[in-house]
């Protein structure tokens, strides 16, 4: 008995990793996200060839919890840790160059010094969005849209020789604001809210034409946030009443046999909610949304409050609180979020890649 029990502890402890072919081996670590091979990478030279090589790169895909939601140059929201972390410098993200657009996944940024390397915007125009093309392709095209009741757009193709600002269609109803752009799961398409009137709003990346889709938005909707979510439109706000926010709500765009309709899939839970106003309830009316393969995170940046919500599961979750950030500031920064990506394998250990057009 004692011989047989020396064996299996034996055998159990010895490790047979060096025994799998090394194609097991990557998909394996495929499946880690970044930020987490990077102690896989230091525990062996083997480890770290193998993580190195351009055919495990092509394996890997982005992870739904590993990324950075920028609250500044140099910190950082990162879902899987549940943590805030501090980055090291970046020249590329230093003030004056704050980001105006971003796409979430693959990351994508523009920023102030970017727009030295594009041709100029129209006049009247600011960038609404950015968008990566489907693969094979890496290219982007950017959204640029006039501001007024008479909504203009533009686009740009950074793959386009010419690289000029092509004039597309006018939104075909009378708006006072334009909200945030969400990218569909096919990159085809942009939906967009129209505030003053609320209105859904489609614009065709392809075409360049704009619709607006029937369906009524949610009664007493503010401070609302459009994200894309395997395969579903969802829209995360505040619902006011007398000016005030009493509760956050998502809901979730469904086509059904008479009309399309919003329904209401999750409630921000009260001590979730509470956390997020830090108690200013009746004075609380604002707060900011950034989103990424159904990770929605909400900032309160007069408080520094941040809570997550997990579009799979429907799962609320308080992250922990910032201080010492400058309200203004920061809002600058929240609404971009950038994903590690095999740089940081290759030695270059930063958590967050910034890629100009040039």
């Amino acid at each position: 008995m004692a011989s047989s029990s020396t064996t299996t502890t034996t055998d159990a402890s010895s490790c047979q990793w060096d025994a799998l072919p090394a194609h097991l081996q990557e998909r394996i670590l495929s499946l880690i996200p970044v930020t987490e091979l990077l102690p896989v990478a230091a525990a062996s030279r083997a480890l770290r060839r193998l993580l190195r090589y351009p055919a495990f790169h092509a394996l890997l895909s982005p992870h739904r919890l590993d990324a950075f939601f920028l609250l500044t140059p140099r910190l950082a929201v990162h879902p899987l840790s549940r943590r805030v972390l501090r980055t090291p410098p970046l020249a590329a993200l230093c003030p004056p160059s704050y980001p105006l657009v971003s796409s979430a996944s693959p990351s994508r940024l523009i920023t102030c010094n970017t727009l030295h390397f594009l041709p100029p915007i129209p006049d009247g125009s600011y960038l609404l969005s950015v968008v990566v093309k489907p693969p094979p392709s890496s290219s982007c095209i950017l959204v640029a849209v006039t501001t007024g009741a008479a909504v203009r757009s533009y686009t740009l193709d950074t793959a386009d020789p010419s690289r000029q600002w092509a004039s597309r269609g006018d939104v075909p109803v009378s708006i006072s604001l334009l909200g945030n752009a969400a990218v569909s799961g096919d990159r085809r398409q942009l939906f967009v809210l129209g505030r003053g009137p609320d209105a859904l709003l489609v614009f065709d990346l392809a075409t360049g034409t704009w619709k607006v889709l029937p369906v009524v938005m949610p009664q007493g909707l503010t401070t609302a946030h459009l994200f894309v979510y395997d395969g579903k439109l969802f829209v995360v706000g505040g619902v006011e009443r007398l000016g005030e926010v009493e509760r956050v709500v998502v809901w979730r765009l469904e086509d059904e046999k008479e009309a399309m309709v919003w329904r209401e899939v999750g409630v921000m839970p009260a001590e979730v909610f509470d956390e997020l106003v830090a108690g200013r309830h009746g004075s609380f009316w604002h707060f900011q949304a950034a989103d990424r393969l159904g990770i929605l995170c909400l900032y309160n940046a007069v408080d520094g409050r941040l809570v997550m919500f997990d579009a799979a599961d429907g799962l609320w979750t308080v992250l922990p609180r910032v201080s010492g950030l400058d309200a203004e500031e920061s809002g600058r920064w929240f609404g971009h979020v950038l994903e590690p990506e095999v740089e940081l394998l290759l030695g270059q250990r930063r958590p967050v890649i910034i890629r100009l057009f040039s």
